[in-house]
């Protein structure tokens, strides 16, 4: 065979395994384990934990009252839940007509800052021992808090990524692209999960243990990708709720679908150039068995994280111990 054929075929190969062959490889593996070692399902805890709710919102005006209706309308103890947006930088109507929701949170700085800024400037006021991540133009299933709390239930458990869902898909354009991607992309994260750890999660809906959080560069471009993994390089696994779904419309176009593949490419290539050591130092699940980290002085009052037996320690205040220009508790 000539080199020229071997090269060919080897590409063939690697584009095969890239699409498909990966996703036949990890269903069979974990055909093959939970035949040696069924999957354990925890139940959704008695006592369940604060938790709050993060919504970082740029000019999302229009979204307000939508979004609100979707909070109000989930499932979980409506005294453990607390609802925060965050809104740096936002120059419309937003801080105005989240005042008028009493049980809200609102953080807001007229500086702007980009996202992932602003989600650092958070996650040192909050103070739950959960926190949920979600867009404020996404919605979620009445279920989905429930369930991902369900999910760390597994001290393994560091962060868990909810499914993406694309709402009102149609039959061509970017729609129906976009639909059959993340159905495909949905089923490759279960498959890992179901095996060892997801890797990664969407921002549209994922959550994590705050004591794990890391403060992360602000020119970070994929922010949800970087924390989940560098959760994953602490030794925790990154478990995947396919039962707490955030729905999103899809893109206008293929324009602005184009956009944000170009944007996904250019973050990964970040990510992995920047975070690559990270990836390497906790091979073969060298760091799972070790003890978990001791919260931060700043969380001192939280006892975390749950015993083995998934108890739940008193979570702390809204509050934080560190300033920030403006709060709002409406």
């Amino acid at each position: 065979m000539t080199t020229v054929a071997i090269l060919f075929w080897a590409g063939v190969f690697l584009v095969f395994y890239t699409y498909l062959g990966y996703g036949i490889l990890l269903w069979l593996l974990v055909k093959i384990r939970e035949a040696v070692r069924p999957a354990r399902r925890h139940d959704v805890p008695a006592d369940p934990p604060e938790v709050t709710l993060l919504i970082a919102a740029y000019n999302e005006q229009e979204v307000v009252a939508e979004k609100m209706a979707n909070c109000r309308a989930l499932d979980y103890p409506a005294g453990k839940i607390r609802v925060t947006w965050i809104t740096d930088g936002s120059t419309d109507r937003t801080v105005e007509l989240l005042a008028a929701y009493p049980e809200v949170t609102v953080l807001h700085d007229p500086r702007r800052g980009g996202k992932t800024a602003a989600l650092n400037r958070a996650l040192g006021i909050v103070r739950t021992p959960l926190v949920v991540f979600t867009d404020a133009n996404t919605m979620l299933n009445p279920e989905a808090v429930a369930q991902i709390v369900r999910c760390f239930e597994d001290p393994a458990v560091g962060c868990v990524a909810g499914e993406k869902r694309v709402a009102g898909t149609g039959n061509t354009g970017a729609a129906a692209t976009e639909g059959i991607y993340w159905k495909y992309e949905s089923k490759l994260k279960e498959l890992d999960h179901r095996l060892y750890s997801a890797v990664g999660a969407a921002g549209e809906l994922f959550a994590v243990r705050r004591e794990l959080w890391q403060t992360l560069r602000e020119d970070t471009l994929l922010d949800d990708f970087v924390c989940s993994m560098l959760i994953a390089a602490q030794g925790y696994r990154i478990a995947y709720c396919k039962d707490a779904y955030a729905l999103e419309s899809p893109s206008a176009d293929m324009g602005e679908e184009g956009k944000r593949k170009k944007r996904i490419a250019a973050g990964g290539q970040q990510s992995v150039w920047r975070h690559s050591c990270r990836s390497t130092s906790r091979c073969c699940g060298r760091a799972i068995g070790r003890s978990m980290p001791r919260p931060s002085p700043c969380n001192a009052h939280s006892t975390w994280p749950p015993s083995r037996d998934g108890r739940w320690s008193a979570a702390g205040t809204a509050t934080g111990c560190s300033s920030s220009p403006t709060i709002f508790s409406s």
